[in-house]
């Protein structure tokens, strides 16, 4: 057994399985002049014997190999409690479905070939040194839900965190995408350094080479100054790409060498500078479909996802519903001082029954108007109005009491309880309501309410 010095060997002893010659031998000298002590197994039955003998800080494991693959092994040497080794896969672009199923199955970082010596020695110093995340903080708990779903999403987030690896966020507008992109960072090794967030969708194609890598001097018309650009500031931390997809594929190509040589590239500099930054990707739409269609580079598609996380729609995991109203009903009648603290059972079955197309991010703006607007206890049906994304999402609310409640009449009534809340307040009550002043002075006219005090 190896001498630990707090919990790490000071001089690990690495198994290395894998069928491929070559890779044994290229792995056996960069441990070696790691300071580790590697062993090497040709073939999976041998490589598990060994696994299972408890006498190595890491095992590096092919997923690939004959008679038995890498996944069975891993499985077998999870079930082992008192196998303390940390499990690193090797995988090729060929394997990532596969290498996902080994992270949610316990892996505990994962290497895509072709991999540098640097690389190697990164993953096994993090897999070694990280210690246990302990989500003491309660950030996982940001992420609500009891659902047979949302603990495998969080299970998956608390796995991911704690390795190095690229992630891809892909789900609809609305489900969280950032909010996972957020706690994957918290949970991290990195969470003491820099999340810088891009939202690709609001850079134009002139600006956004200048914004993600940054400037010179002198580069460009208006460029008075050196500028940093988001790689250079989320150096040493994470860069979160929202939606990717709008991503020109002269960008694009850019962005793939970055991402290989993490070295950025200046406008208007002929040297790139090292950054160290670990890439969190999110989009909300099929990119396999857009490199079909040609707009989007299948070879950064397979850089940025190595390990996907698919994000759910709220009305395929309808369980949490009701807990997300009421964690954002607590948190707006603090802010609001309302008097709502309950839902009726019309309410929670309304609510439940509704699609949801703008996802968590409807459901919480729904629950902050009616804190706002509502003006008893019990939040009834006839109070909620769904506002979807478009027009179309719209809903007619049904009144218990008359039995019937038309989709203007509950306008009118939801429009005055707003300026009523805005004391007046055209500017106010607009941006509330979402739209602009002349569309609500229009149904103001329109709906002939008296406005008390205009500002």
């Amino acid at each position: 057994m190896s001498e630990r010095v707090n919990g790490i060997s000071s001089k690990p002893r690495v198994l290395v399985i894998d069928d491929d010659a070559a890779i044994l031998d290229g792995c056996s000298q960069a441990l070696a002049k790691a300071g580790c002590r590697p062993e090497c197994a040709d073939n999976a039955e041998t490589g598990l014997a060994m696994a299972l003998t408890d006498l190595y800080d890491a095992v590096l494991l092919d997923l690939r190999m004959p008679k038995v693959d890498g996944l069975e092994i891993l499985h077998t040497i999870k079930r082992e409690k008192k196998i303390r080794a940390k499990v690193i896969i090797i995988t090729g672009y060929g394997t990532i479905a596969l290498a996902v199923t080994a992270m949610k199955a316990g892996a505990d970082d994962l290497l895509t070939k072709p991999f540098s010596p640097a690389e190697l020695r990164k993953a096994l110093k993090n897999v070694l040194e990280r210690a246990e995340v302990v989500d003491s903080s309660g950030l996982l708990a940001q992420l609500i839900g009891d659902s047979d779903y949302m603990r495998e999403l969080k299970d998956t987030i608390r796995r991911v965190a704690s390795t190095e690896s690229t992630v891809l966020i892909a789900g609809e507008s609305g489900t969280g995408k950032e909010l996972v992109a957020q706690t994957i960072h918290a949970l991290s090794g990195r969470a003491a350094k820099p999340f810088i967030p891009v939202d690709c969708s609001s850079l134009v194609e002139t600006i956004m080479e200048s914004e993600l890598f940054g400037h010179v001097k002198g580069a460009f018309t208006g460029a008075t100054q050196a500028r940093e650009g988001r790689f250079q500031l989320a150096n040493g931390g994470t860069l979160f790409l929202d939606e990717i997809s709008n991503v020109s594929l002269n960008i694009q190509a850019k962005l793939l060498r970055v991402i290989q040589e993490q070295e950025v590239p200046r406008v208007g500099s002929s040297r790139s500078e090292k950054v160290d930054v670990r890439l969190l990707a999110a989009t909300n739409r099929d990119l396999r479909r857009e490199i079909e269609a040609g707009r989007f580079r299948e070879d950064l598609f397979y850089r940025i996802s190595v390990v996907p996380i698919e994000i759910k729609g709220l009305r395929e995991h309808k369980s949490d519903i009701l807990p997300i109203s009421y964690h954002y009903l607590s948190i707006f009648r603090k802010k609001y001082g309302s008097r709502v603290t309950t839902l009726s059972e019309e309410a929670k079955k309304s609510l439940v029954s509704y699609g949801w197309p703008g996802n968590v991010r409807e459901l919480k703006n729904t629950m902050e108007r009616l804190c706002v607007l509502s003006d008893s206890e019990m939040v009834l049906q006839s109070d909620i109005l769904y506002y979807g994304q478009n027009e179309g999402a719209k809903a007619p609310v049904v009144d218990s009491l008359s039995g019937r409640m038309t989709l203007v009449d509950v306008e009118r009534e939801h429009i005055m309880k707003a300026l009523k809340h805005f004391n007046f307040q055209i500017n106010k009550t607009a941006q509330f309501l979402g739209i602009d002043r002349k569309t609500l002075r229009m149904k103001i006219k329109a709906y002939d309410i008296a406005v008390e005090k205009q500002e």
